[in-house]
C-alpha cells in the first residue's frame, strides 16, 4: 500500500485487518497484532481496478485469448506478432510490437516458449474455498506436520477466503485437500465448507541459485508469476507482481530494458534465493511450535514477525535481529511473568 499509494482509491474496497492467528501443528496457538495492517481486497475488483487505469494511461485492451506469438519478420525476435481468438472464436494477427512481456503465470506458455518451465520442485499447489458469509476477523495461519506451506483463511467483505499450499507432488491434492477439510471443519462445522466454492492454483517460487533463472532476453521480458516473482516462504505473489513490473516500466522508461534483470535480482532475487534454501528448515515442525509458543510469550518476536509479514524484515538479515533481540525475547519468553512451572522450564532449558 505504501510503494501503490493509488491502491487507497475510494474506489477500491478493502477488509482491513490488524491481528494474525497462527496455529502450530499441535494446535497450540498465539495471536500477534499487526503493526501494519494487512489489506485483503477481492481479486475481481483488484484486476478490473487495474485495468481502468491502464487504459486511462493510454493502454488499449484486447479481450482475447492469445494463442500464439513469434516474429513478425523473418529474424527471430523483435518486431513480434501476436495471435489471439476473440469471443466468437474468430482468430486475428496483431503487429508489429516492439517488445513482448509475458504474464500469463506459472503454467503458461509463454514462459515455456521463451525461458523453458519451471521444475516441479519449485513449484507450489494451492487449494481452497470461497467460504459463504465474512466469519473471521483475523488472518488465520495453520500449519501441517509434514507439509512445506500452510493452510490459510483470509477475511474478506462478503467471505472467507480459505486454502492450504505445499511443494508440487510432495504430497497427493487429495491428501492435501483431507487436511484442510479437517482443519476447516474443525473450526467451522461440515455444513459451512459443505457450502464453499472450490478453487485451484499453481504457485511458483524463486530457485534456490539465481544463476540460471532467466528474466528477459532480446526483444522480451518476465514479470509477476511468469518471473517466479513469488515469495518462496510465504508464497506472496501480488505485491511481488506489480513490484515486478514497476522495475520493468521503470526500465523501459530509461531506455535501458536490458537493466531489467539486474533491477530484480537486487530488489528482490537475492532475498528470494535465500529464502528458497531454507524452506524445508522454515517449516520444519519443531520450528514451527517453538516459533507460536514464543509468540504467545514474548511481544518482540511478535514484532519481528509482524514485520515479516508486511515485508518489512527481510529474511538475509533476521538472523542478525533476532540475535540483537535475543536478551529481551528470553526476558520476555523466560522471565518475572512465567509462573513457578515456567520457571522449572526456564532453568531447564538454561542448563
Amino acid at each position: 500500500m505504501e510503494t501503490f499509494p493509488f491502491l487507497h482509491d475510494a474506489r477500491l474496497a478493502a477488509r482491513t485487518l490488524r491481528t494474525c492467528r497462527l496455529i502450530a501443528p499441535s494446535g497450540i496457538a498465539a495471536t500477534i497484532p499487526l503493526r501494519e495492517p494487512l489489506y485483503v481486497f477481492r481479486r475481481a475488483d483488484l484486476h478490473q481496478f487495474l485495468l481502468e487505469r491502464a487504459e486511462q494511461a493510454g493502454a488499449r485492451l484486447a479481450a482475447e485469448r492469445v494463442v500464439a506469438f513469434g516474429p513478425a519478420g523473418a529474424r527471430p525476435g523483435p518486431p513480434w506478432s501476436i495471435d489471439a481468438l476473440d469471443a466468437s472464436g474468430v482468430r486475428r494477427r496483431y503487429a508489429p510490437f516492439d517488445f513482448l512481456i509475458a504474464a500469463d503465470g506459472a503454467g503458461g506458455f509463454t514462459r515455456r516458449r521463451l525461458a523453458g518451465g519451471i521444475p516441479a520442485a519449485e513449484l507450489t499447489q494451492a487449494i481452497g474455498y470461497y467460504l459463504p458469509d465474512a466469519v473471521e476477523q483475523d488472518v488465520v495461519l495453520k500449519f501441517c506436520a509434514g507439509v512445506q506451506g500452510y493452510a490459510w483463511v483470509f477475511p474478506r467483505h462478503d467471505h472467507d477466503a480459505a486454502g492450504i499450499c505445499g511443494t508440487l507432488g510432495a504430497l497427493p491434492a487429495a491428501q492435501l485437500r483431507a487436511l484442510l477439510d479437517t482443519f476447516l471443519k474443525e473450526r467451522y462445522g461440515p455444513e459451512r465448507l459443505a457450502r464453499g466454492t472450490h478453487y485451484a492454483a499453481l504457485i511458483p517460487g524463486a530457485p534456490a541459485s539465481l544463476r540460471d533463472l532467466r528474466l528477459q532476453g532480446s526483444g522480451w521480458a518476465l514479470v509477476g508469476d511468469t518471473s517466479r516473482s513469488v515469495d518462496p516462504l510465504t508464497r506472496e505473489g501480488i505485491h511481488y507482481a506489480m513490484e515486478s513490473a514497476e522495475l520493468l516500466a521503470e526500465a523501459l522508461v530509461a531506455d535501458a530494458p536490458e537493466s531489467y534483470a539486474a533491477r530484480w535480482r537486487r530488489t528482490m532475487g537475492r532475498e528470494f534465493s535465500w529464502a528458497g534454501r531454507h524452506v524445508a528448515e522454515f517449516f520444519e515442525p519443531r520450528s514451527i511450535e517453538r516459533l507460536v509458543r514464543l509468540c504467545a510469550r514474548s511481544a518482540r518476536i511478535a514484532d519481528i514477525l509482524s514485520d515479516l509479514l508486511a515485508g518489512r524484515q527481510r529474511y538475509r538479515t533476521l538472523a542478525l535481529r533476532l540475535l540483537a533481540n535475543g536478551p529481551v525475547i528470553a526476558w520476555q519468553a523466560l522471565g518475572p511473568s512465567s509462573g513457578p512451572a515456567d520457571h522449572a522450564r526456564s532453568w531447564q532449558l538454561k542448563h
